[in-house]
């Protein structure tokens, strides 16, 4: 059976070396069903530096994802630190625009 692919907006932490991606009712949702039957993955990332002058900015990455639990991945900022699924990434190859030190 083909997969058709999805692509939704998603919220990420970066740890330095791997992205974790989480969501609300993580085990039924398409990403994860997803990770399920094929562990290769991509995902872009950009917002805007500014709009005055506009400056975009991101970065495109391919890796291999795994299903995890972390503690509080997506609810720590409201206080909720229970075990939730999440998305891990594990970056292979990557290209960025728009990224600079300042």
């Amino acid at each position: 059976k083909i997969v058709q692919p999805d692509v939704v907006p998603v919220g990420f932490h970066f740890d330095g070396k791997h992205f974790y991606i989480g969501g609300f009712d993580m085990l039924r949702s398409t990403k994860y069903k997803n990770v399920l039957r094929n562990r290769s993955i991509a995902i872009v990332i950009d917002d805007l530096k500014s709009i005055k002058p506009w400056r975009a900015r991101g970065i495109r990455i391919y890796g291999e994802a795994e299903i995890t639990k972390r503690q509080g991945a997506s609810m720590e900022k409201y206080g909720e630190f229970e075990v939730v699924y999440s998305i891990k990434i594990t970056p292979r190859k990557k290209w960025s625009w728009g990224i600079d030190n300042n």
